[in-house]
């Protein structure tokens, strides 16, 4: 299939229903804390795969994203992902700041599946924030994140942390 980039801000936007829903807790594996839910379309036309990692070390370093799974083609492409700071440099300065990195259709139609289009953001500085913020972009619907994530829903509601 060919893609185009209001297709990818279409997979991004579309409602979405919570199919396997992330655990409890975040399991620990080595120095990170991990997560994943899957994810389906309302239409049921596509399905998702979310990731949730984070540093016990430095909590400003995490990262959390969607995978897109096509139906039509074998394996996945990340469509986006929102990441915390984790040490700037001069060849990734980005990373001294809370970014996004995207994928854009000229990349994913070459077959490149890394998400290389790279911007930095300010609407959130913590793994919490980051969480809501992606939470949001990718549309899950109300009940599912009343459900699987009330701790987030909750510090919304009253305007900051629950």
């Amino acid at each position: 299939m060919t893609y185009s980039e209001d297709d990818l801000k279409n997979l991004i936007t579309c409602r979405k229903r919570i199919s396997q829903p992330p655990r409890d807790e975040m399991r620990r594996e080595g120095n990170t804390l991990r997560n994943e839910m899957e994810l389906e379309s309302l239409d049921t036309q596509h399905s998702f795969y979310v990731f949730m990692r984070q540093s016990r070390e430095f909590s400003e370093n995490f990262s959390i994203g969607i995978d897109y799974l096509p139906r039509d083609e074998p394996g996945r492409f990340c469509l986006l992902r929102c990441n915390g700071r984790h040490g700037g440099n001069r060849e990734h300065p980005h990373h001294s700041h809370c970014h996004i990195h995207r994928s854009t259709a000229g990349d994913v139609n070459a077959g490149i599946r890394a998400e290389r289009h790279i911007e930095q953001i300010g609407e959130y500085a913590s793994y919490r924030d980051a969480l809501f913020y992606f939470l949001k972009l990718i549309n899950i619907t109300e009940s599912d994140l009343a459900k699987h994530f009330p701790e987030i829903i909750q510090a919304d509601l009253f305007g900051g942390e629950a």
